[in-house]
């Protein structure tokens, strides 16, 4: 009893560290500290800066943020990360927060999964004639499952109780109730539940 007490303070004290160091330090802080958090206290810090967070939501470890403060799209903040209840997120999972990342309830996200809401390759300005820059949000639908190494490409849709097989590239929406697998990712077949 005493020990989980303990552990519960211990785990408020980090959280507070944190909280206060990013305050005054800046978001960067609280970037760099999410690639090797104390899973305990993620979600606390992803919502103190901004970010939606539905209860029930696990973060197994660390997660990547980018372009929350550099990008021309960018809202400073951790507005555009909207993750809803009852939610998995695994380790390594990368957010380019150039736009919205929408994950909505019971979504399980394998680990080094990559959302990707923005393109631009305006170093060249060649290639940024043929290929114009992009930048539209993300939405994963209620129950979909992203398996391992996915990456997703601006614009797309997930549809509810999906699945995305692992190592995948998805570049157009995905159905409801479907597999969809490859590179770039197409329709495997349907999901019915039953034998």
């Amino acid at each position: 009893m005493i020990k989980k007490i303990f552990n519960k303070i211990s785990i408020l004290n980090q959280f507070y560290i944190h909280l206060l160091i990013g305050k005054i330090f800046g978001i960067s802080h609280i970037i760099a500290y999410l690639r090797n958090p104390n899973p305990l206290i993620s979600v606390r810090l992803l919502r103190s800066f901004g970010a939606n967070i539905g209860g029930k939501t696990t973060i197994k470890r660390s997660i990547y943020l980018d372009n929350v403060y550099s990008d021309e799209n960018s809202a400073g903040d951790l507005s555009y990360l909207k993750i809803e209840s009852n939610c998995y997120i695994g380790d390594n999972v990368y957010f380019d927060l150039a736009n919205e990342v929408i994950i909505e309830n019971n979504v399980v996200i394998s680990g080094n999964v990559s959302f990707l809401t923005h393109a631009d390759c305006n170093r060249s300005k060649y290639l940024e004639k043929i290929f114009p820059r992009t930048c539209e949000k993300i939405v994963v639908e209620d129950g979909a499952w992203i398996a391992f190494g996915v990456t997703i490409l601006n614009g797309v849709i997930v549809g509810s109780n999906s699945v995305v097989a692992a190592h995948s590239l998805v570049t157009k929406n995905v159905n409801a109730y479907c597999l969809y697998g490859g590179t770039p990712a197409t329709k495997i077949k349907g999901i019915t539940s039953g034998k």
